[in-house]
């Protein structure tokens, strides 16, 4: 069955689907559009502000420890001064990037892409001299190959319970990491088909430190792939499409298929039409949309969340199970808690660092409300048939007798509801708070916002070596 969803090339054969990635990746130009490369080069900024937030938290620094022992090298790690090898640099600092859940995912995929491809692409770009703009367009080409990869497998794929994060996104990395080597067509496809063996991550680990952990393996597995890729090792072209390969054990059960995935790739860029998503909240994203219409709610009526009676959410069916956390106890269980995160958005305009903390978690104010709110999920059935993920639904009751509703169809970040510049200067301020003084800070937001211009890294990877205990 999975190989008739191979592509039909001219003459009636079919070329593996793997490889007409690989051909596009090889030989696509790097003259890419201003916005596809504006938004790259966001991306590179939020990821590394969301390294530096996150180098303190105990996963990347067990991780750190855990490498430690195994030589240095040429790569710069977030929270500690000694670098390591690029493999090893890659996994700390990509576990890092994913750490607080604030770093940005991208919607069709349903995962974090930055946290794997900057972390993987800073190592390796160090490791061989790279500059910003080279790291750019290799982002671009990993973020395309990612997004037709996920339109091959999901929501079927996230819904079965694997972590995006750590299979289609490793994938694509794998590709990215080897457009940076510069390999040629069959390199870059010998460095997917590796980077498919590598795949792996359960979404059962949500909520403990292999969560953020997954990023940084992604990372490390696509650099390693890539990197052994160029030294000779070889893979099985048809392993996307194969019986027993990508699409048979990680389809689940209702996969669109390759040939659909692959209907409009190389014509309209996914990075144009989808964008990348950095996250307003340092929380599951599964939450966002609620918790975002609840702050709509809160401007437009003005209520507090004394007058707050009861507040209900309903979200679809892969995103109530993310949240399995009715009544958390840690700060790692609040990030998938929809009754915590909506919690913080009655009593406070923003969502920021400090209110995941452990001692946040047991804020008497919060824990009065956390009762009172109720999550529910559309059927499965509705996100099987649907070409978009559904809108979600907020109800808030107050001790008025008045019932206001709302529902929101995208998170703010998206294309349809962007950051603006504002945004972004906030969310970087809260991520190099307490570490980086108002001189440090000034410096490296200037040094990120011409990231492109960069002829080498060493201005930026320096603010990560720092030690953070």
């Amino acid at each position: 069955m999975a190989l008739d969803q191979v592509m039909s090339v001219g003459n009636g054969a079919t070329e593996p689907v793997l490889k007409q990635l690989a051909d596009w990746a090889g030989d696509v130009s790097p003259d890419w559009p201003e916005l596809a490369l504006e938004r790259a080069a966001h991306a590179f900024g939020d990821t590394v502000a969301c390294m530096i937030a996150g180098a303190d938290d105990a996963s990347p620094a067990n991780v750190r420890r855990g490498v430690s022992a195994w030589g240095s090298g040429p790569s710069s790690v977030a929270g500690q001064t000694e670098k390591l090898p690029a493999p090893w640099a890659a996994m700390a600092n990509g576990t890092a990037a994913h750490a607080l859940d604030y770093d940005d995912n991208v919607q069709v995929v349903l995962g974090h892409t930055s946290a794997v491809q900057v972390p993987a692409l800073l190592a390796l770009g160090e490791a061989i001299g790279a500059s910003g703009q080279q790291l750019v367009d290799a982002y671009i080409v990993g973020f395309e190959i990612q997004m037709a990869l996920g339109r091959g497998v999901n929501w079927s794929h996230y819904n079965i319970g694997w972590h995006s994060t750590s299979t289609i996104i490793g994938i694509g990395t794998a590709g990215a990491c080897a457009r940076l080597l510069g390999l040629d067509r069959l390199g870059m496809a010998h460095a997917l088909s590796l980077g498919t063996s590598m795949a792996c991550g359960p979404k059962a680990q949500f909520g403990s430190m292999a969560k953020s952990f997954h990023a940084g393996l992604s990372a490390q597995h696509a650099l390693t792939a890539a990197q052994l890729a160029a030294a000779g090792l070889e893979g099985r072209m048809e392993v996307l499409e194969a019986p027993m390969g990508f699409l048979e054990l990680f389809g689940g059960n209702f996969p669109p298929g390759w040939e659909k995935s692959l209907e409009r790739f190389g014509e309209e860029l996914a990075i144009l039409e989808h964008g990348i998503v950095p996250k307003r909240h340092p929380c599951c994203a599964s939450t966002h949309k609620c918790l975002d219409a609840v702050l709509d709610l809160r401007r437009e009526h003005g209520f507090t969340a004394d007058e707050v009676d009861s507040v209900h959410t309903v979200v679809g069916s892969s995103n109530k199970r993310n949240l399995s956390y009715d009544d958390p106890q840690t700060d790692r269980e609040a990030k998938f808690s929809m009754q915590y995160c909506v919690a913080l958005g009655l009593v406070q305009d923003h969502l920021r660092i400090a209110d995941f903390a452990p001692d946040a978690v047991f804020r008497p104010e919060l824990r009065a409300l956390i009762p009172r709110i109720t999550m529910d999920a559309f059927p499965v059935e509705m996100e099987h048939a649907a070409t978009t993920p559904p809108d979600h639904e907020v109800t808030v009751r107050l001790k008025d007798g008045r019932v206001l509703e709302t529902t929101r169809a995208h998170p703010r970040g998206t294309v349809d509801d962007p950051f603006d510049e504002a945004d972004r200067i906030a969310k970087f301020g809260d991520c190099v708070a307490g570490r980086l003084n108002e001189a440090e800070s000034t410096e490296l937001s200037t040094l990120l916002s011409t990231f492109r211009e960069l002829e080498e890294l060493e201005p930026v990877t320096r603010f990560l070596r720092f030690d953070a205990g």
